[in-house]
C-alpha cells in the first residue's frame, strides 16, 4: 500500500478553508459526533479522521462512519425492511463473566434495536465498525502543525496497515462476538470502507441476506467537490465460517501434506510404542 496524506482533520477535508471547518479545528470539534474529539488525549485529542491518494480515503477514525447517521439506516433496512423504526444504542456488552461481583464484557460497537407500534425494541441487530490503523513515526507533529499554519508538512503522509488491522484488530473482536448473535440467530454487520475491504483477503459471498451470518457494509469516501464524502455501501454477505478461514493468519495446509512433512522428518523424531 503507497503512503497516503492526511485528507481531513476535525470533519473537514485539509484543503478547506471555510470558516466552519477553522472553526472545527479551534474547537477540537467532530461534526460526525457533533461533540469534541476523543480519540487519544481527551484535552488534546488527535483529529484525523482519515487519508488518502487524493481520490479515495482510507477512515482511521470511527467516527468517521457516523456520516449523516447512514450506516445505522443502511443495516437497518438490510435486518429489518423498508418503513422499520429503530433506535440506536453504543457500546452494549453481551457476555458475562461469573465471580464475586458478575462483570460484563465484549462491548459491540452499537446494537440497532426495531421498535414496535409501543416504541418497544422487538428485535435487534449488532453493527461493528473498524476503521484502519497507521504505521510509521508518530503523526502529531504533522497534525499540530496543520491546526498551527493550515499547512501539511512534507511527512505528514503514512502508510495503512490492513493486515494489523484486520487481523489482529477486527479479527478477534468478530471471534469473540460473531458466535453470539448466530447463536441467538441475529444479524451482524461490519463497516469499512472500500480501501480496507478491497484488502482483505477473497471471502466467499452467499447470494442474499437469508442466509448471511457477517453482512459487510462497504463504503467509499470519495474526493468531491466539497470534500470527502461516504456514498451507498457495496455489501456484501458472508457465513462466518468463511469470514474465519479468510481472516485467520494463514492458511491451513492438508492433512496429507502435514503426514508428507512427518513422514520426510521421522529420522528426527522420537518413536513409541504403546
Amino acid at each position: 500500500m503507497a503512503l497516503l496524506n492526511i485528507a481531513e482533520i476535525f470533519g473537514f477535508d485539509v484543503t478547506n478553508g471555510s470558516s466552519a471547518a477553522r472553526r472545527s479545528r479551534g474547537q477540537k470539534w467532530c461534526r460526525f459526533r457533533n461533540a469534541q474529539g476523543n480519540k487519544g488525549n481527551l484535552q488534546n485529542p488527535l483529529g484525523i479522521c482519515s487519508f488518502s491518494d487524493g481520490n479515495q480515503a482510507g477512515v482511521v477514525c470511527p467516527s468517521r462512519f457516523l456520516e449523516s447517521d447512514r450506516m445505522f439506516k443502511d443495516a437497518a433496512l438490510a435486518a429489518f425492511g423498508r418503513g422499520a423504526r429503530i433506535i440506536v444504542a453504543p457500546e452494549i456488552r453481551i457476555l458475562r463473566i461469573q465471580g464475586q461481583r458478575s462483570r460484563k464484557i465484549g462491548k459491540v460497537d452499537y446494537i440497532i434495536g426495531r421498535l414496535d407500534k409501543h416504541d418497544e425494541v422487538c428485535d435487534f441487530a449488532a453493527l461493528e465498525v473498524q476503521a484502519v490503523y497507521f504505521s510509521g513515526r508518530s503523526i502529531q507533529p504533522a497534525f499540530h502543525n496543520f491546526l498551527k499554519t493550515g499547512q501539511l508538512m512534507a511527512n505528514a503522509q503514512r502508510r495503512l496497515d490492513y493486515r494489523s488491522s484486520a487481523q489482529k484488530r477486527l479479527m478477534p473482536q468478530l471471534n469473540l462476538k460473531v458466535p453470539v448473535f448466530r447463536r441467538w440467530g441475529k444479524k451482524f454487520f461490519v463497516a469499512v470502507d472500500n480501501l480496507f475491504y478491497t484488502q482483505l483477503p477473497a471471502m466467499r459471498t452467499v447470494p442474499n441476506m437469508d442466509n448471511s451470518e457477517v453482512t459487510w457494509l462497504v463504503y467509499p469516501f470519495s474526493k468531491q467537490k466539497g470534500g470527502y464524502e461516504m456514498a451507498a455501501p457495496a455489501i456484501h454477505y458472508t457465513l462466518w465460517e468463511d469470514v474465519l478461514n479468510a481472516l485467520r493468519e494463514g492458511q491451513a495446509p492438508t492433512p496429507g501434506e502435514i503426514m508428507a512433512e512427518i513422514s520426510a522428518r521421522r529420522a528426527e523424531y522420537r518413536m513409541l510404542t504403546v
